[in-house]
């Protein structure tokens, strides 16, 4: 395919205070429909994006939302978007050459797709991080680098992502289509995801607890945190020190989930005292 042709693609990048979305958008050189989604962005997060309205290259959808929801976001971008083939990158990563034109084939079989991600690691931190990050969960399309069709909304009861569940959305939507479809796989690496830090990589594993929890609440999930502890024996073989910052990121991981919990509880009980007192 000639990489200049138009591809009946749409990719979606939402974002709200990460200026190196500057480089993702940089990094796109396919002719295809690129949808900004701003969600409670910062000025200078608005003005690097509107920069690249009349690149020359693709074709730049903007829409800005007033909360800062991700699934939200990624719903907005996926509805908004001219084409049934849509894939999603964070604003965090470097699309490689080639990756757009794999997607729109391998869409065309698959109504979800995962592509492969390959995490810097330029650092001690990121060297440790970068290992347990790349094995994801095997099976499932996600994000940073996941493609959708459209047409999933047959297998999806009728919605894309949930928008009461935040950081695990594409997770969720996964156990609602892996039994009813086949999900797609691209081996080669899709793009490159910066480096990432201790307490950013700990402060999300926090965060995909709490939204499991919300899950759980929504009666989506059976109760429990449920980590992937099946995954230590394989790092283990590979680097003994990421298997144990698994088990670290898992700690983390449990104790959103459980936090989740008790503000549920509190909540519940902040309503009851103020129902005695009324």
């Amino acid at each position: 395919m000639n990489q200049n042709s138009k591809l009946e693609l749409s990719v979606v990048i939402c974002v709200s205070d990460d200026v190196r979305v500057d480089k993702t958008l940089k990094s796109i050189k396919d002719n295809c429909e690129v949808i900004i989604v701003l969600n409670q962005p910062t000025n200078e997060v608005k003005s690097i994006v509107t920069n690249y309205k009349n690149n020359g290259i693709y074709e730049l959808n903007i829409y800005e939302i007033s909360e800062k929801n991700l699934s939200k976001a990624r719903n907005v971008g996926t509805n908004l978007a001219k084409y049934d083939k849509v894939v999603f990158f964070d604003s965090d990563c470097v699309i490689t050459k080639g990756s757009l034109q794999i997607y729109n084939v391998l869409l065309d079989e698959f109504l979800l797709v995962d592509g492969k991600v390959k995490f810097r690691d330029d650092n001690f931190q990121s060297k440790i991080i970068s290992k347990v990050r790349e094995y994801g969960i095997p099976g499932y399309a996600l994000c940073p680098s996941m493609g959708l069709n459209k047409k999933i909304l047959e297998y999806s009861n009728g919605y894309f992502f949930d928008e009461d569940i935040k950081w695990v959305e594409d997770t969720e939507l996964n156990d609602r289509v892996k039994n009813k479809i086949k999900i797609g796989r691209i081996n080669q690496i899709t793009c490159i995801h910066d480096n990432l830090t201790f307490k950013l990589d700990l402060k999300s594993g926090y965060k995909y607890g709490t939204g499991v929890r919300r899950a759980v609440n929504k009666k989506i999930y059976k109760p429990g945190p449920e980590p992937n502890w099946f995954l230590f024996k394989e790092l283990a073989k590979e680097n003994l020190i990421s298997a144990l910052y698994f088990v670290i990121w898992n700690g983390f991981y449990c104790l959103g989930y459980y936090t989740e919990k008790e503000k549920k509880n509190e909540d519940i009980r902040i309503k009851r005292m103020g129902n005695k007192r009324s």
